[in-house]
């Protein structure tokens, strides 16, 4: 069960898509990007279905995280993301009626750990470096954005099929996730 608690909670974390139904996203230019930010709140919420052997359990979560030691450098030229640090994950799941709240230490936000990045139409876009995973491919909606903060969310709708210990194990992921990130002062070199 531990296993698939990892599983749920990186697919949440490191899995984000996003379509436009109608809502208002903030007009940035990459230029306001550019630089360092620390993430200072994350949040989400959701349901999932774990299907094994043919019997499916459906769980509804919410979590998010405290002790933030979290940063994110969006960078200009080459447009790479890197993010590096820790947080600590609080989820807390209700399946069969039973609730269970674990902490869980976190080194990754939705996908801002390693990547190129782009923005356009009020949606930051993070292409993973590695070929291999073009999948992971997170598109986050900024839906509010001032000199120093920039608020995500990222609609998370995902299965992941994996098998365990000889067993074939679906998840489905139905979520929607919020990051804050706060920019960081820039510090100017006296000459």
């Amino acid at each position: 069960m531990k296993k698939l608690l990892l599983l749920f909670v990186s697919m949440s974390l490191f899995i984000g898509c996003s379509d436009d139904n109608g809502e208002t996203l903030a007009d940035v230019d990459a230029s306001e990007i550019v630089g360092k930010w620390d993430l200072v709140d994350f949040k989400s919420d959701g349901k999932t279905t774990t299907t094994l052997q043919g019997q499916s359990i459906d769980s509804d979560y919410s979590s998010f995280g405290k002790d933030y030691n979290f940063e994110v450098d969006f960078g200009d030229n080459p447009k790479n993301v890197t993010g590096t640090g820790s947080y600590t994950t609080v989820i807390t799941t209700t399946t069969l009626g039973q609730t269970q709240t674990q902490e869980v230490p976190t080194s990754s936000a939705s996908g801002l750990e390693s990547g190129t990045w782009s923005v356009s139409g009020g949606v930051l876009t993070i292409a993973p470096n590695n070929q291999a995973q073009t999948n992971l491919v997170t598109n986050a909606k900024i839906i509010e954005f001032d000199v120093d903060t920039m608020k995500l969310k990222l609609d998370i709708n995902e299965t992941v099929e994996e098998q365990q210990q000889g067993l074939d194990i679906k998840v489905t992921v139905n979520a929607t996730a919020f990051l804050t990130l706060k920019k960081k002062a820039t510090v100017v070199a006296a000459k």
